[in-house]
């Protein structure tokens, strides 16, 4: 397996990235993961098991590599969640549309959102000045990696970005952004035909 980017990232890519404690590498090794929990769905699984398999790598790799550098897993509402060790950063991941990557198109949530990741966007205020100059402690500041895998015959492409979403209320898709650090294709292959249509939507409840 070979994977690349699509083109070089940048010293603005590095430096936004680092701003939320993160580097490209994190990001890559979940996607990765993701990408090969893919190659494991057997031809006749349920429709929506590739994407259920990338999901749960993707989240688990994430945090272990993030979680060896000092962030905390969060699963107070089950959401596959990781906390920066010292700013409001919260990580997740998003499964996004077409424009994931592209700063000039809408991106948007394949799926509506459920009552624990809307409570959770509450404190991603549109018209604060900088990343975290609107925090207050009992705020986070909720940040998803959003990806978006292509395949063309045998070549697999996952669009992705790190971004911030506005409040949005539950049960409506997320289209509104704070924050967008677009970032180029990562690009694998050649690897076999694998499902990309669906991925699965995990609800989240929030517990009384």
């Amino acid at each position: 397996m070979t994977m690349s980017n699509a083109t070089e990232l940048t010293a603005d890519h590095h430096a936004r990235l680092a701003e939320l404690g993160l580097r490209v590498d994190h990001l890559d090794e979940a996607i990765w993961a993701g990408v090969d929990a893919r190659l494991s769905a057997p031809p006749l699984g349920p429709t929506n098991g590739a994407g259920l398999l990338d999901w749960v790598h993707r989240v688990g790799r994430l945090r272990e590599v993030l979680v060896a550098e000092g962030w905390t897993k969060v699963d107070k509402w089950n959401a596959g969640l990781v906390q920066h060790p010292s700013k409001p950063v919260v990580l997740g991941t998003l499964q996004g549309n077409r424009s994931t990557g592209n700063p000039h198109a809408p991106l948007r949530s394949d799926y509506a959102k459920g009552p624990a990741i809307a409570a959770m966007m509450r404190g991603n205020d549109h018209d604060q000045l900088s990343l975290f100059d609107s925090f207050h402690a009992h705020e986070w500041k909720l940040w998803f990696l959003v990806t978006y895998v292509v395949q063309e015959d045998e070549r697999t492409t996952v669009l992705r970005e790190v971004s911030q979403p506005e409040p949005t209320p539950q049960g409506q898709v997320v289209d509104r952004w704070a924050h967008r650090i677009t970032l180029p294709p990562l690009e694998f292959g050649p690897l076999p035909p694998m499902r990309t249509a669906h991925e699965v939507d995990v609800p989240v409840r929030v517990r009384e």
